[in-house]
């Protein structure tokens, strides 16, 4: 696995204007409902990510090495040549079934942004009669990238929606921020370079980002954690300690009581922290305590006391006044 250094410098990252991405917020119920292994819509998720910040910053034309596919199972820490992830990414494999990617021959080698253009890519088609340029970028002759769909087109399965996109019209995530979550680069960066997190620890992470940028803090139980995620038991513990002993999220942890009621136990809440909190080294955190039942209920009658006599005081001020 690559260092945080390696990667950067192999992806020849700039973090002063290369880092916002936002992705689309129905991503997570879209690949939990065409993929079965939660370690492969891990990797979905994480492709998908890559592929967009690959083409929004137009890396094409200047990584150094290759963007295929081989490159990129390669950034997302696994063999260039393992075959089993082939079926989502491969042509009309199931990505391109869903409406997520597409293959192209066209690539962006560069762009541009202005208030009054937008943001506007340069292809390389653009540049044919720089043969000697073209040469230089030494692209082989059936190279195809994947297009990221959802960044330009927002609802590519609409068929009122596909005559607007027929005359230019954009609705993606490039160009419309409404609906989606941001995530940025550092965070893959981080992810991947880091043998306890990578795609599954990434794709956890932006599930509870995305959770907290639409509710603030996130409070959810870890068997509905699980359904949301598809990332099961002991995989799903393992992820979120990882989470939590690199600094990425903090949790306000409630105790296990054994033996409570389903409906009695309180779920613990989830808050990001930001790429800058993230800490190399794993540190000790808060972890929920066990209690029996009759520990739990004789602390919470005391609880309840306590709060009697509190308001009982506030009332005798308030009648001395």
């Amino acid at each position: 696995m690559m260092t945080y250094a390696e990667m950067t410098n192999l992806l020849q990252y700039n973090d002063n204007y290369e880092s916002k991405i936002f992705m689309p917020n129905e991503i997570f119920e879209d690949l939990k409902k065409n993929i079965d292994n939660a370690s492969h819509i891990a990797f979905a998720y994480s492709y998908i990510y890559f592929i967009t910040w690959a083409y929004r910053y137009a890396k094409y034309g200047t990584v150094n090495e290759l963007i295929d596919q081989k490159f990129i199972k390669k950034i997302l820490g696994y063999n260039e040549n393992y075959k089993k992830l082939d079926y989502l990414i491969k042509q009309n494999g199931i990505l391109e079934q869903i409406g997520y990617i597409r293959t192209e021959k066209d690539f962006p080698l560069s762009y541009s942004y202005d208030k009054i253009d937008g943001l506007q890519f340069q292809y390389i088609d653009d540049f044919k009669e720089f043969r000697a340029y073209i040469k230089m970028l030494n692209v082989p002759k059936n190279y195809k990238i994947k297009f990221p769909i959802k960044a330009f087109y927002r609802y590519p399965d609409n068929e009122e929606m596909q005559k607007e996109y027929d005359d230019g019209y954009v609705d993606g995530t490039f160009f419309y921020v409404d609906n989606t979550h941001l995530i940025p680069f550092e965070v893959f960066l981080f992810c991947m370079t880091n043998n306890d997190l990578s795609c599954t620890g990434f794709y956890l992470y932006a599930f509870l980002r995305c959770m907290n940028q639409i509710y603030g803090e996130y409070r959810i139980s870890l068997e509905t954690l699980e359904g949301k995620t598809a990332i099961k038991g002991r995989t799903l513990d393992k992820y979120l300690d990882s989470l939590k002993k690199y600094n990425m999220i903090h949790c306000k942890v409630e105790d296990f009581v054994v033996g409570l009621g389903k409906g009695e136990k309180m779920p613990n809440t989830y808050f990001i922290n930001e790429p800058t909190n993230f800490t190399n080294i794993a540190k000790q955190y808060q972890k929920r305590k066990v209690m029996s039942v009759y520990t739990y209920y004789k602390q919470l009658e005391e609880k309840q006391k306590l709060a009697m006599q509190i308001e009982e005081q506030m009332s005798m001020l308030q009648n001395k006044n």
